[in-house]
């Protein structure tokens, strides 16, 4: 049977169909035009980024803050901060800037050039004179042991017009700087005892004379050794035997105290409040309050002992043995090497105490001779071998390079310039000496070196030359970056410096790291061949200004034009 649809009803079924229909596309409607939005714009990025621009800020040149310490060279022996060290920078390969005739023997030894200020202070046996530092030019000479300057013409240095005659009639012994330099001398014949000068170092004129008394009844006049120390106001000499006494003098004129100890008292030293003395033929070291003069202890050893030195918190000092010892500020032993560490005729020893290190030089024993680097419990570190035919003096050291003086067989005087006691970095030969036999005497001061060498000629070793700044890079990645390469091929760098200004800000100071460090330090120092030198600075938008400044170890530096950039956001 066949089922028939009534066409009313399919009529009514399609109107149902399509009102519900629109009913759903009506509510679709609604709910898109709530919930929908217009799809937003994407969102402009911005970055910074910087342009050159020109600038007319001049840079300025650094602050002594900045720049490597610059010390005197005080004394012929001296204490704990000026034994044979300077605390400071010295050249590793300088050139000789000056070569100054002069007069510089002591009893037939060489005088040590002493340094102040402007001025070289030298002496002969018979009187003492500044120099021009620079210019080696004369500044002044006192005669102390003749009333007569007709043998200065052709002794020199100079003519006579610029000294002056005392006629004291002894011979110049040793001499220091403090307040005044101070000038000690022998005692001569029936004249009586020793004098003790003080000499103003500006223009030579004598301020006071302090007679250096025996006892009563002393089986001899008193005649200073070789000895001169400067300490807290006071100066400190000690005389010849047999009574041997240390004197004590303020730097007003005034004998403060004489102790005997016996023999020729050429050793003085001072550390930790105490001075060190030891006498020449023997055995024994004191210790004695330098204010009082009493004695505190005494140190006992089975050899003759040298001048001592003052370091690490002990004395060190050489034997007549050759060995090498340290003892602790209570007189007790340490330790002792037997090395074949020597001394002079003054029974200086071959030794010189940086901050770190004790520099030792063997002159006993079989050939090549040494230079020992040891630290201050006796330990062995390096050492440096000279030639076959070379014997070392007494060396003088500064942070990190040892000065060694050297006598060649046959006469010739040299000086090895040693990287940490270790390396040879350069050498110089005074070919003017001939074949005159001296051992040179060395001495270092604002990052020079001095050296006394024939013994009629003063040398100067010096660097003059800026440091080099090469490849100054930028580039920015959220902070700014500056690299720069830079060296100095004759002292190393001491630092390097980024300059910057922001917004005309006042100039900010910051240091630049080295790139590459290496696990040892090169040989020289970090600067004595080029190096790469990194830093970041935060910048604004705006002006930045910056200068980059290298200093070398002696204060010799470079400051580059100043460079200008803009700073903004662009929008990409």
């Amino acid at each position: 049977m066949v089922k028939r649809t009534i066409p009313g009803e399919t009529i009514k079924l399609n109107i149902v169909f399509v009102v519900t229909l629109a009913l759903l596309v009506l509510t679709s409607s609604l709910i898109l035009l709530v919930y929908w939005r217009p799809p937003e714009a994407p969102e402009k990025q911005k970055r910074m980024v910087i342009e050159p621009i020109s600038t007319e800020r001049a840079p300025e040149p650094p602050s002594t803050d900045l720049m490597p310490q610059k010390l005197p060279w005080m004394l012929e022996k001296g204490t704990a901060g000026t034994d044979s060290f300077y605390a400071g920078g010295v050249p590793r390969k300088p050139e000789i800037a000056l070569k100054v005739n002069i007069s510089a023997s002591i009893s037939g030894k060489l005088a040590e050039a002493l340094v102040e200020g402007d001025k070289v202070f030298l002496a002969d046996s018979q009187g003492v004179y500044a120099l021009n530092k620079d210019d080696g030019n004369f500044v002044w000479g006192v005669e102390v042991y003749s009333d007569d300057l007709a043998h200065r013409a052709m002794q020199g240095p100079n003519t006579t017009i610029k000294w002056k005659a005392l006629g004291l009639w002894r011979f110049v012994k040793t001499y220091g700087i403090g307040k005044y330099l101070y000038v000690a001398t022998s005692s001569y014949l029936d004249l009586g005892d020793a004098y003790l000068l003080a000499i103003d170092k500006d223009n030579g004129e004598l301020i006071w004379k302090v007679r250096l008394e025996s006892e009563e009844g002393a089986s001899s006049k008193s005649s200073v050794t070789s000895n001169l120390l400067v300490i807290d106001g006071k100066v400190f000499v000690g005389s010849v035997g047999p009574e041997g006494y240390v004197f004590a003098v303020s730097e007003g004129g005034e004998l403060l105290w004489r102790e005997k100890i016996g023999g020729n008292v050429r050793g003085l030293t001072y550390g930790e409040g105490m001075l060190f003395a030891t006498s020449e033929y023997r055995k024994k070291l004191y210790a004695f309050n330098p204010v009082s003069g009493r004695p505190l202890w005494i140190y006992e050893h089975d050899a003759e002992l040298m001048t001592p030195s003052y370091g690490g918190g002990r004395v060190v000092t050489v034997d007549s043995l050759g060995r090498i010892l340290a003892i602790s500020t209570n007189g007790e032993l340490l330790w002792k090497k037997h090395l074949g560490i020597g001394g002079d005729v003054d029974t200086n020893s071959y030794i010189a105490l940086s901050s770190n290190y004790i520099y030792s030089v063997r002159s006993l024993g079989e050939r090549p001779r040494n230079l020992y680097v040891l630290d201050f419990d006796g330990g062995i570190v390096g050492n440096f071998t000279l030639g076959v035919d070379e014997d070392g003096g007494r060396p003088a050291s500064s942070r990190d390079l040892v000065v060694l003086p050297v006598l060649k067989k046959g006469g010739e005087s040299k000086v090895y310039l040693l990287w940490r006691g270790f390396h040879k970095l350069s050498e110089y030969h005074f070919s003017e000496c001939g074949s005159s036999g001296w051992m040179p005497k060395v001495s270092i001061a604002y990052g020079e070196i001095l050296v006394v060498a024939c013994p009629s000629t003063l040398y100067r070793l010096t660097d003059v030359v800026k440091p080099t700044i090469d490849n100054i890079e930028i580039s920015y990645n959220e902070t700014l970056i500056i690299k720069v390469k830079a060296y100095d091929e004759q002292s190393a760098l001491h630092k390097v410096l980024l300059v910057y200004s922001t917004n005309n800000s006042p100039w900010n100071y910051k240091e630049m790291d080295i790139a590459r460090r290496y696990l040892m330090e090169p040989i020289g120092g970090y600067g004595l061949r080029e190096e790469l030198y990194i830093t970041e600075v935060s910048i604004e938008v705006g002006r930045v200004e910056f200068y980059v400044i290298a200093i070398d170890n002696v204060g010799n530096y470079q400051v580059t034009n100043v460079y200008g950039y803009r700073a903004f956001y662009l929008e990409t």
